[in-house]
């Protein structure tokens, strides 16, 4: 198996996402000056694409789109191939749609993100969306020192864990455990 690459110029990758629906794609969340200023990029790759290169070790790059602040964390939503989510500096969330190749292909990927989600006060630096049982939900971890449940039907969190003394990095679901 090939090594395959992507550079992103003037960007800094900060997670990587495989689809769990096309085993060639990948979402790419990037950001300029490793996060500390400037916007953030999501990138959507192709393993394998016409666009690679002729030595067979780049992905090709389906479409890019651009945050105003970094873009820390990406997770693809487990029940719709085109439709994902980004935690972001500025600490908020984003649900973009139209992340798959005839959407990318055709240019008909929205600029701008479906929802936005903000009521972080600082960072948003993990998210995880929900699956099987609560498939309709997000959770992210914040350097303000909180985590949140959010329910994407209300555009609103649900519930925000406090107690934290200092910033929390990662958040995650239990796979086996429904609300874990």
């Amino acid at each position: 198996m090939q090594t395959q690459t992507h550079t992103t110029t003037d960007r800094h990758g900060y997670s990587l996402r495989f689809s769990p629906f096309e085993a060639n794609y990948l979402l790419l969340a990037t950001s300029q000056l490793y996060g500390l200023a400037g916007g953030g990029s999501l990138f959507l790759l192709e393993q394998n694409s016409s666009a690679s290169s002729s030595d067979g070790q780049s992905l090709g790059e389906l479409c890019r789109l651009e945050w105003s602040d970094g873009l820390f964390d990406v997770a693809w939503c487990p029940y719709a191939a085109d439709i994902a989510a980004t935690a972001s500096g500025d600490g908020s969330l984003q649900i973009w749609c139209g992340l798959d190749g005839e959407s990318a292909a055709n240019q008909q990927t929205p600029k701008q993100p479906l929802i936005c989600l903000q009521e972080h006060k600082n960072e948003v630096y993990s998210l995880d969306w929900g699956e099987k049982w609560n498939y309709h939900t997000l959770l992210s971890a914040s350097w303000d020192c909180t985590l949140k449940l959010w329910d994407c039907n209300r555009q609103s969190s649900v519930s925000t864990f406090v107690g934290h003394s200092d910033l929390i990095y990662g958040a995650k679901f239990s796979p086996l455990i429904a609300n874990l």
